[in-house]
């Protein structure tokens, strides 16, 4: 039987590392997009001077390029940290 205390402890560790942040960038940094381990955004941010070209098609590309990026990048963490915590894990396979 597996020890409660340690499957409580993994369960934190994943708790905390699913927390962490992804970030996405797109057109150079013009645009930002930050996303949590859930696949939550969290924070997007657009250059004013991307904003005062009055190019909503290319700010659309770039904002849909740094979510899927940030998407991308949180989707690897949280594999990483399955992967890690996993390992610690008695599973009957």
């Amino acid at each position: 039987m597996p020890n409660v205390f340690n499957l409580l402890t993994q369960a934190r560790k994943l708790k905390r590392e699913m927390g962490k942040v992804s970030e996405g960038l797109a057109g150079g940094g013009l645009v930002s997009v930050r996303m949590d381990g859930t696949m939550k955004i969290t924070k997007v941010a657009i250059a004013p001077e991307l904003l005062a070209r009055g190019d909503a098609r290319a700010l659309e590309e770039m904002v849909r390029e740094a979510a899927n990026h940030a998407r991308e990048k949180a989707q690897g963490l949280a594999a990483e940290s399955m992967k890690k915590i996993a390992g610690d894990l008695p599973l009957p396979f």
